[in-house]
């Protein structure tokens, strides 16, 4: 499978990531559940609900965000923090 790239809202070809990345959350989407569970200044909190393929922390942030990750992820515990600007 392609690289997920992170963090990648400043870089060269921006729209080339993005398309990658889309194409690599199509593939996965369906194989992990996530759940919005609160909203801060520049930032998504999401915990894992299910995920029986054991994606890794980085495919769980990809589809947390929709495909997307221009402005990276952390993991805080079991939480996925989605940074949005």
């Amino acid at each position: 499978m392609a690289e997920i790239r992170s963090s990648w809202a400043f870089s060269d070809n921006v729209n080339k990531i993005y398309k990658k990345n889309r194409e690599i959350y199509e593939k996965i989407k369906d194989k992990a559940t996530v759940r919005l569970i609160s909203t801060g200044y520049a930032h998504k909190v999401y915990e894992v609900v299910e995920n029986p393929e054991k994606l890794s922390d980085l495919e769980l942030a990809l589809i947390a965000d929709n495909g997307n990750l221009c402005f990276g992820y952390r993991m805080s515990g079991n939480d996925i923090i989605i940074h949005t600007d």
